[in-house]
């Protein structure tokens, strides 16, 4: 029961004090009323930002599963490329064989049936052309062994560059490989190889897969570079960072994004220069922040060279 200071026992019969009473009682009940409306507005609000936050959470967890779906893919694809092409160079190389045996085959049964007239007995003129590459090669060791003991010598150096010239144009399939690996300004892919070279695509496909099992050439982000070259060297993140300057430190994170490496390479990029930064204490904490969440980004969606490169830029500059 309500409370109501105008009642008593021997209130009941009294017209005035029941209206008093009967006031009271109305003005609590309005209080009460608008009491539960406010308290409806709050529960309200808090629906509709329970529903904003379990919005955003439905587009992160998508945001997730479709990245780790492309991973999944990415890493499928490798995988499958990777045994395609070991098993096509084992069907290659049988072929070859192969055709090798019925070559000679096909050549003891032509000689058995033509005996050599007496005009074929003379040895066969070799093409001018293969003796003349075969005569410069020759030059350009010969040149090299005698120049041995003196490496720096102009006449070594020069020789050596003559003939790596020379065999990345008219060298082996490798060798020409290397060469345009080593002429170029960033690392070019299997497609750009195949285009800038007038060789049979699977020759090429082949020379690649036999570099890399040599440890002649690495894959560096999308494409291909020299072992010995400084995008190689430079985006090597299984190496120690912390050992090197901070500006060179930044160069590195610079040649990572330069060769278009996917997000997970670039993920472990900044986090191996954030944290060789702050091992040498050359990081502030906003930049140190900044880099965090950089890392963070990376892990939800991908960023344009051009955003990263001008981050890093920032950060060096700074």
């Amino acid at each position: 029961m309500v409370f109501n200071p105008y009642d008593n026992d021997d209130s009941k019969d009294d017209p005035k004090k029941a209206k008093l009473r009967n006031q009271a009682q109305q003005d609590f009940i309005s209080q009460l009323q608008q009491r539960i409306a406010n308290q409806s507005n709050k529960i309200e609000e808090l629906q509709m930002e329970i529903s904003k936050l379990n919005e955003m959470l439905l587009v992160k967890n998508q945001e997730i599963e479709n990245y780790s779906f492309k991973m999944q893919e990415e890493r499928e694809f490798f995988e499958q490329d990777k045994k395609a092409r070991s098993d096509r160079e084992y069907e290659l190389t049988k072929q070859l064989q192969k055709k090798d045996i019925e070559l000679k085959k096909s050549q003891e049964e032509s000689s058995a049936s033509y005996p050599p007239t007496p005009a074929s007995t003379e040895p066969e003129e070799k093409p001018q052309i293969s003796e003349d590459k075969t005569s410069q090669v020759d030059n350009y060791l010969e040149t090299l062994m005698a120049y041995y003991k003196k490496p720096t010598n102009d006449v070594f150096l020069n020789s050596l560059r003559d003939m790596i010239v020379h065999c990345s144009i008219n060298g082996t399939v490798d060798q020409q490989i290397l060469g345009s690996l080593l002429k170029a300004e960033k690392p070019l892919t299997e497609e750009e190889l195949k285009q800038k070279l007038s060789k049979e695509p699977q020759q090429i496909s082949r020379a690649i897969f036999r570099l890399e099992q040599k440890n002649h050439i690495k894959k560096v982000g999308r494409g291909y570079s020299a072992i010995s070259s400084e995008f190689a060297e430079m985006t090597d993140i299984s190496t120690n960072w912390k050992s090197l300057t901070d500006e060179r430190i930044y160069e590195n994170l610079l040649s990572v994004v330069y060769v278009e490496s996917n997000n997970i390479e670039l993920i472990k990029a900044f986090t191996k220069a954030r944290d060789a930064l702050m091992e040498m204490e050359a990081l502030s904490t906003i930049k140190r922040h900044e880099m965090s969440q950089m890392i963070e980004k990376l892990k939800r969606h991908p960023f344009t060279s051009e955003e990263l490169t001008n981050k890093i830029l920032e950060w060096k500059e700074s």
